[in-house]
């Protein structure tokens, strides 16, 4: 099933990809900083994205992002998020839908809830959601459903949601 899915998504950025042209409405700026409150990387993030793919009504953008989180949370402590987000354009408006894997390092804890041994792990993640973006604009707005997946003995489900802000450039 996550193979076909994979699959499935692949395919779809690959058709995307050689099946559109450049135009008046492809983002002029292709780089982007954003702050998201919850979202991929549990309770925040901050990201880098690259739009790879800057097509008429179709764009493709890849995001990598960190959040820290002290010991004394009791949280997995470092959140890499990465994602590939495909979004559907009506000019400023974009319909924003993506996979990824948030790789998460997380502590064994002693006998005083100390951490003992560092080990990485991870999640799959996901996104559906509204962006708003000006073609030619610098601003950056979203909002989304963005679930955990954990994998593993567990095969656990965590619906999730976040909003983002950013700068493009």
């Amino acid at each position: 099933m996550k193979t076909h899915l994979i699959f499935s998504f692949l395919a779809m950025i690959t058709i995307t990809a050689f099946s559109q042209q450049v135009d008046d409405k492809s983002f002029q700026n292709k780089n982007s900083f954003l702050f998201e409150l919850g979202g991929n990387g549990f309770a925040y993030s901050f990201n880098y994205e690259r739009i790879i793919i800057n097509g008429n009504n179709f764009k493709t953008a890849a995001q990598i992002g960190i959040a820290y989180y002290p010991p004394s949370t009791g949280m997995r402590d470092i959140w890499f998020p990465i994602c590939i987000n495909e979004l559907y354009s009506f000019g400023s408006h974009h319909i924003e839908g993506g996979l990824g894997y948030a790789i998460i390092r997380e502590a064994t804890r002693d006998a005083e809830n100390n951490p003992d041994e560092w080990f990485w792990t991870g999640v799959f993640t996901g996104r559906i959601g509204y962006r708003y973006q000006k073609p030619d604009g610098r601003l950056v707005l979203r909002a989304g459903f963005t679930p955990f997946m954990e994998h593993g003995t567990a095969h656990e489900f965590h619906p999730w949601g976040g909003v983002s802000v950013g700068y493009s450039f």
